[in-house]
């Protein structure tokens, strides 16, 4: 089975009924198929072939899904380009996947009006200031099966950049056969149904995004798609299309149950049967208010791009015993999926005993093929004994995973992932700035945040540098990898090869909030 092979059987046995639903219309699972093969076909007639990358850059919309087959259908490979992304972060992943076409959204026009300028295809959706109108080229397609008979299981479906620890991003490389094996571990653990309508908040071009497409969509379902997350827009959304399922951070959970409380008004939210959840365990007093007062079931997951997407679940039936009392639950993400293999392992790689803190490794049809171009990193993580996941971790007695850090100090702030060294790599070329090590403070709201600490070369004024320093940071890097503030200092712990040594780096809850 291919990835472009679920909207086409999709649309043979349920042409009239509603695949995609925004505040603009619905599409049904015909037309969505249509619209898929008219943008593949007319990709084609571009002059793509078998394998070349399409960028997609694009907030939440309704094409996300057509675009996600259309592109599977024609054998090309999708990039998703995070919209927070600066210009120059973007240009990067251009040239290093070295796109020959683009997919973007008219809100995002003029982020890349120029980024994307070298490029012989670009359609827009909802606008034409940087290229063809996306509805114009569908118009220009055709109707057809565009699949090529060359194309297998092997090929590439997508690739999707994750910073790293060096400072540069690493595309991911995803390929049909392996998100196909994560879309039927997904429809068994979610336990999906036909009749389901699910709503979408979170972004579309994460691996989380990417898979909730396939896994979302598979038996035919209906998504409701919003461009962004509302409290308000999400209740609305439960009550008027009878929404069964939607996926949330546990900060998006929080703001909706604050919501409910606050605003005092009855809501029927009876068809809502379950909330999948990652990013951070949800308190037990919190996931008892929302089983409360929303009357559904929770479920958390544990993945990575890597792995193709969730390797763990935290069930319904184990969050009903969190609650009830059962204190190893607290900070676990699960037991591995049906699909998945689970190994926690020491440095030399041999398996620890239960309860013994190593490597997570996992193995799994669903995994990655490697990183793109990068041969030392993918013989580094994808090994023969499975894919070496860089997350620390313990089983526990009864199977249950619990990760109890990040060995590549990284920051998950508001469910997004940040790596201090891109941030450091910024801020370090600034000439006033001597050592820098970005690290993660506890935050209220978002979980974590990135602080700075800074040694600035000789006396400085600080104020002007934290300006300075400030700005650099805005043009080079998104949005919410900012840093919260600059703590600066006379020097940083060293160990004896002169690597900053962060596990001696503490910064309190305080110097992030000043």
């Amino acid at each position: 089975m291919l990835i472009g092979d679920i909207s086409r059987r999709n649309a043979r046995r349920y042409p009239s009924k509603a695949a995609v639903v925004t505040d603009t219309g619905t599409v049904t699972w015909g037309a969505l198929d249509a619209r898929a093969n008219r943008l593949a076909t007319h990709l084609l007639s571009r002059g793509l072939d078998l394998g070349d990358r399409v960028a997609v850059c694009a907030r939440n919309t309704g094409e996300w899904p057509e675009i996600t087959f259309g592109l599977a259908k024609a054998g090309l490979v999708a990039v998703p380009i995070n919209t927070r992304l600066a210009p120059a972060e973007i240009e990067y992943i251009l040239a290093d996947s070295g796109v020959q076409a683009a997919i973007v959204h008219t809100d995002q026009a003029h982020l890349v009006a120029s980024v994307f300028a070298d490029l012989d295809v670009v359609l827009e959706i909802g606008g034409e200031s940087v290229g063809r109108p996306y509805e114009a080229a569908l118009e220009l397609g055709r109707d057809v099966d565009p699949t090529p008979a060359a194309l297998t299981g092997d090929d590439v479906h997508f690739l999707l950049y994750t910073s790293g620890t060096t400072g540069r991003p690493k595309a991911v490389v995803n390929t049909h056969r392996g998100m196909v094996a994560q879309t039927l571990d997904t429809t068994i653990v979610t336990e999906a149904r036909h009749s389901d309508v699910l709503l979408a908040t979170t972004p579309f071009f994460t691996a989380g995004g990417m898979v909730r497409t396939l896994g979302w969509m598979y038996l035919g379902q209906t998504m409701e798609i919003h461009s962004r997350f509302d409290p308000e827009a999400v209740l609305d959304a439960i009550e008027r299309r009878r929404i069964t399922m939607t996926t949330f951070i546990p900060t998006m959970l929080l703001r909706t149950l604050r919501l409910l409380e606050e605003s005092g008004r009855q809501r029927d939210v009876s068809s809502l049967r379950r909330i999948s959840y990652g990013s951070s365990p949800v308190p037990p007093g919190l996931a008892q208010e929302a089983m409360e007062r929303l009357g559904c079931d929770l479920q958390q997951r544990y993945g990575l791009t890597e792995a193709g997407g969730q390797v763990t679940i935290l069930s319904p039936e184990d969050h009903r015993a969190m609650v009830a009392g059962k204190e190893s639950l607290r900070t676990s993400c699960g037991r591995e999926t049906p699909q998945a293999q689970i190994r926690v392992v020491g440095e030399d790689g041999e398996e620890l005993p239960r309860g013994e803190v190593g490597e997570i490794v996992i193995q799994a049809d669903s995994l990655a093929v490697g990183y793109w171009k990068n041969a030392e990193k993918t013989a580094e993580t994808f090994r023969p004994t499975g894919l070496w996941s860089g997350d620390l971790g313990r089983l526990d007695e009864e199977g249950y995973l619990h990760v109890v850090g990040r060995k590549a100090d990284m920051i998950i702030s508001g469910g997004f992932n940040v790596y201090p060294a891109e941030l450091e790599r910024v801020i370090g070329a600034h000439p006033l700035v001597d050592l820098v090590a970005v690290v993660g403070a506890p935050h209220p709201e978002w979980g974590e945040t990135p602080v700075a600490v800074v040694v600035p070369k000789g006396e400085v004024d600080r104020a002007a540098l934290k300006a300075e320093l400030t700005g650099l940071c805005r043009t080079q890097l998104a949005g919410y990898k900012q840093p919260r503030s600059f703590d600066f200092r006379t020097e940083l712990p060293l160990g004896p090869a002169g690597k900053i040594l962060k596990r001696e780096l503490k910064v309190s809850s305080e110097v992030a909030a000043s």
